[in-house]
């Protein structure tokens, strides 16, 4: 259990701060590749349309460069020290 809430601290940390970072450098001179971004989405428009009440549903899910880089290196990060923090107690 302690290794999946690890990973998944990792995994989020790689997510918020790749998304930060690639904002951030979005403008910079030969860094803008970094905060290039594409955005998936799931927008069908209304489900359910009563007099009273409106539902929609949708999703949009966006990712940039620097998310993939550093959740890659979050994954090299985890299998390189989740063996020496979880190891079996002598």
């Amino acid at each position: 259990m302690n290794k999946v809430i690890y990973m998944s601290f990792l995994a989020i940390s790689a997510v918020v701060f790749g998304g930060f970072f690639g904002g951030l450098i979005e403008n910079t001179p030969g860094l803008s590749w970094l905060g290039y971004s594409k955005t998936f989405a799931f927008e069908p428009g209304t489900f359910l349309d009563l007099d009273i009440i409106r539902l929609t549903f949708g999703v949009s899910f966006s990712i940039n460069i620097a998310q993939i880089l550093l959740i890659i290196i979050a994954i090299v990060v985890y299998y390189n020290t989740a063996p020496k923090l979880f190891a079996p107690k002598k």
